[in-house]
């Protein structure tokens, strides 16, 4: 109950200040801690088409990303910090009690989200896309494929972020 209303708390905190506000093109968004289920093994295409979670592979990742859609990057925060896709956004796991992820996310729940991570065998991306997904976004995609697959195709990145 105590960790629902410290959730509550946090999203409210963050539509009403502009102290968590980051200015994505016009679109403001805010840092919210959304509880998450942890998998275990990566869930296959047809699970998270079920939840809801829209599968996508790089060519459809790619056209997304000339549309304007929000990508993160679920991986390892050093891994982010070397490479990631060009204007992604770190997914940040609560590793100490495995319970909530934090992310930065627009205002407007219509918005193409894309999550990624390093490819079919990681779960850390669907586990973020189906939080963002229960939390009320409707288009959020799951890019299985993941960094590397973007990568080895030539597409943008960002590199040695400190």
């Amino acid at each position: 109950m105590l960790v629902k209303k410290i959730s509550t708390f946090v999203v409210l905190l963050g539509l009403s200040s502009s102290l968590y506000a980051v200015d994505y093109g016009g679109e403001k968004s805010f840092l919210v801690e959304i509880p998450y289920k942890v998998c275990t093994i990566a869930p296959l295409p047809q699970e998270a088409i079920e939840k809801g979670i829209q599968t996508i592979n790089t060519p459809q990742a790619k056209k997304l990303f000339e549309e304007g859609a929000f990508f993160y990057d679920a991986r390892r925060e050093a891994h982010y910090k070397q490479a990631h896709i060009k204007g992604a956004k770190p997914v940040i796991f609560d590793a100490s009690k495995a319970q909530y992820t934090v992310l930065s996310l627009p205002r407007t729940k219509e918005k193409k989200l894309v999550f990624y991570c390093y490819g079919e065998s990681c779960a850390n991306s669907y586990e973020a896309a189906l939080a963002v997904h229960e939390y009320g976004y409707k288009n959020v995609f799951w890019y299985a494929h993941g960094f590397q697959s973007w990568q080895k195709m030539g597409h943008p990145i960002a590199e040695k972020v400190e």
